[in-house]
C-alpha cells in the first residue's frame, strides 16, 4: 500500500493554490527530509479543475474583473506579470479557438489590457487556469530538482476515508478501470471543490427529450452538442430549452448560447424557472454621495438586538440598495455595517450568521459582468428567454418532450404549458448530507466530519481540521467561523490564495 506524508484531494483551485503555497514554503523552509506528497484526482487533467479546464468552455468568463478575481498582492502582481508576458499566446490561441464569443471579447477587451485596466476586464477563464498550472508545475520541478518532495500523482476517484489504529488515514480510490485500492496518508486534504449538483432527473438522452444535470460534465462543448442535436430533432413549435436555477451556471450558459448563432436559430424558447425568478444583476462601480443603511441604523440604535433582527435590517437595506444594480460601494458598506455590528454577539450568534444567514447574503446580491448580463438581457430583447419565478418539483415525459411540474408564485401545482427538448440543471449542490459524492457520504455518515450549523459546509478549527490531520480546503469550507476562517462564500480565488499559506504552514508542521 502506498503511503505520504502528505495527500491531497482534488487538483482544482483549491488544491492548486495549496500546492502552490506549500511549495513556495519548501523552496523557502527547506524540510528535514524529502515529503512524499500524493495528488488524487478522478479526471484525466490535473491543476486546473472544472472552472479553469477544459471541461468549462473556452469563453467561460470570470464573474468578477481580474483586478477583484485575484486580490492578493503577491499573486495579483505575478499573475498580470504573466498576462501581460504571454498576453501574444494566449490572446492568439483565443481567436483561434473561441469562435464569435471570441471575436467579440477580443474587440471590446484587448485596449483595455493593453492599458492595463483590470477593473474593467473580465478574463476568459481558461487564461487563469493555464497560469495556475503553469506556476505550480514551474515550482514543482524547483522542488524536485533540490530533493525537497517527491510528487505522485494518481488519477482515481477518493469514495470512502478511514481512520486507522496508528493514526493515519486510509483512502480507498475507485480508478478509471473500476479496480479499487487504498493509500495512506499522515495528513489528508479534501480539496474537492463543490459538492455535486442535486439530481433533478435522470441524466441521459430518450426519444423524447435530453436531461442534462451537470452542464460541466463530461464538458460543456460536449453538453452543447447533445443540447443541439435534440433540438434538431424536433419541429419547430417544440425546440424549446428549459433551465433549472438562475445561478452562474444559468447565466453563463445563457452567454454561450447567444454567441452561438448556429444553436441559437434551432431554439424556439429558453424558459428559466427559479425561486427568484430573476437573473443576476448588473455589476456597477459607481460612486454616489450617500449609501444610505436606514434599517441597520435603527439597529445600532437599540440597547440590545440578536442576529435574526441584524439579519433581517440587512436584508433590508440590501433589497433598498439594489434595483437593477448591484453597486458595490453601498454593498460593501452594508456588508461591513453587519459584520460590525455583529462583534457585539456571542460566539454563538456569530456561527449562525455565517453558517446560514451568509449564504442567503449571497444569493440577494448575485452580480454578474457586462458581457454576461447583456447576453441574458439580449436574448429577452429578441423573446427567445422567459424567467420564470417557480418552485421546480420534477420531469415527466410527453408526446413531444419533457413536461416540467411546479409550483408557481400562486403556491398552486401545476404543469408548464411548454414541452421541452432539452432540459438542463443549473440548481446547485445540495445540502451535504444528501450529496451524491460517494467520499461526503462517507465522511459525514461514517461521523469523521461534522457540519457547520446549515449543513452545507465542513466543519473545522482554525488549523483547517476536520479531524486530527484531516483538512478540509475550497468551497467545503463555506460557512464556518472561527479564529482564522470567517467566509460564507469560498468559491472565490482570491479568499483561496489568501487562506493556502495557513494550510501548507499546518501540512509542514
Amino acid at each position: 500500500m502506498d503511503s505520504a506524508d502528505i495527500a491531497i484531494i482534488g487538483s482544482g483551485a483549491a488544491a492548486s493554490t495549496t500546492l502552490i503555497a506549500l511549495f513556495v514554503k519548501l523552496l523557502e523552509e527547506p524540510p528535514q527530509k524529502k515529503l512524499h506528497v500524493t495528488i488524487i484526482e478522478k479526471h484525466p487533467e490535473f491543476f486546473k479543475g472544472i472552472p479553469y479546464g477544459s471541461r468549462s468552455s473556452i469563453n467561460a468568463l470570470t464573474i468578477t474583473s481580474v483586478a477583484d478575481f485575484v486580490s492578493v498582492e503577491k499573486e495579483k502582481k505575478l499573475f498580470n506579470e504573466w498576462l501581460k508576458l504571454n498576453q501574444d499566446e494566449w490572446v492568439n490561441y483565443y481567436r483561434l479557438n473561441g469562435g464569435l464569443a471570441a471575436k467579440l471579447w477580443l474587440e471590446n477587451n484587448l485596449a483595455l489590457v493593453e492599458k492595463e485596466q483590470w477593473s474593467d476586464v473580465y478574463l476568459p477563464r481558461f487564461v487563469f487556469g493555464i497560469y495556475m498550472q503553469n506556476r505550480l508545475l514551474e515550482l514543482l520541478q524547483q522542488v524536485e530538482d533540490r530533493q525537497l518532495a517527491k510528487i505522485n500523482l494518481i488519477q482515481a476517484e477518493a469514495i470512502a476515508i478511514k481512520l486507522n489504529a496508528s493514526a493515519d488515514y486510509e483512502v480507498t480510490l475507485a480508478h478509471p478501470d473500476k479496480k479499487t485500492t487504498t493509500i495512506k496518508a499522515k495528513k489528508l486534504v479534501v480539496a474537492i471543490g463543490s459538492a455535486p449538483v442535486k439530481e433533478n432527473g435522470k441524466d441521459d438522452a430518450n426519444e423524447h427529450f435530453v436531461y442534462i444535470n451537470d452542464l460541466y460534465y463530461p464538458s460543456v462543448d460536449d453538453n452543447l452538442k447533445t443540447v443541439q442535436s435534440s433540438l434538431q430533432k424536433a419541429t419547430a413549435d417544440y425546440r424549446n430549452i428549459l433551465i433549472i436555477g438562475s445561478n452562474a451556471s444559468c447565466i453563463e450558459l445563457l452567454y454561450l448560447l447567444n454567441n452561438r448563432p448556429d444553436i441559437l436559430i434551432d431554439i424556439n424558447k429558453i424558459i428559466t424557472i427559479s425561486r427568484a425568478g430573476i437573473m443576476p444583476y448588473h455589476i456597477s462601480e459607481a460612486e454616489l454621495d450617500d449609501y444610505p443603511t436606514l434599517n441597520l441604523n435603527e439597529v445600532k440604535s437599540r440597547d440590545n438586538y440578536d442576529v435574526h433582527t441584524l439579519f433581517d435590517a440587512t436584508k433590508k437595506d440590501i433589497a433598498a440598495a439594489i434595483q437593477d444594480t448591484a453597486i458595490i460601494p453601498h454593498l460593501n458598506k452594508i456588508i461591513g455595517y453587519t459584520i460590525e455590528l455583529l462583534q457585539v454577539l456571542d460566539e454563538q450568534a456569530k456561527r449562525i450568521f455565517f453558517s446560514v444567514y451568509g449564504p442567503q447574503i449571497t444569493k440577494l446580491i448575485r452580480r454578474s459582468g457586462p458581457a454576461y448580463k447583456g447576453a441574458s438581457d439580449n436574448l429577452i430583447g429578441i423573446n427567445k428567454l422567459q424567467t420564470f419565478k417557480g418552485n421546480f418539483l420534477s420531469l415527466e415525459t410527453g408526446a413531444n418532450g419533457g413536461v416540467m411540474n411546479y409550483i408557481g408564485a400562486d403556491n398552486v401545482q401545476q404543469k408548464y404549458p411548454l414541452t421541452f427538448k432539452a432540459i438542463i440543471n443549473c440548481s446547485g449542490s445540495n445540502k451535504l448530507r444528501e450529496s451524491s459524492s460517494p467520499l461526503l457520504y462517507n465522511l459525514i455518515n461514517n461521523k469523521v466530519c461534522d457540519l457547520t450549523i446549515s449543513g452545507e459546509g465542513i466543519l473545522v478549527n482554525e488549523k483547517f481540521e476536520a479531524a486530527p490531520n484531516l483538512y478540509i480546503m475550497g468551497p467545503l469550507l463555506a460557512g464556518n467561523m472561527n479564529k482564522l476562517i470567517h467566509f460564507w462564500h469560498l468559491e472565490n480565488v482570491s479568499r483561496l490564495l489568501y487562506l493556502a499559506p495557513f494550510l501548507a504552514n499546518e501540512l509542514v508542521k
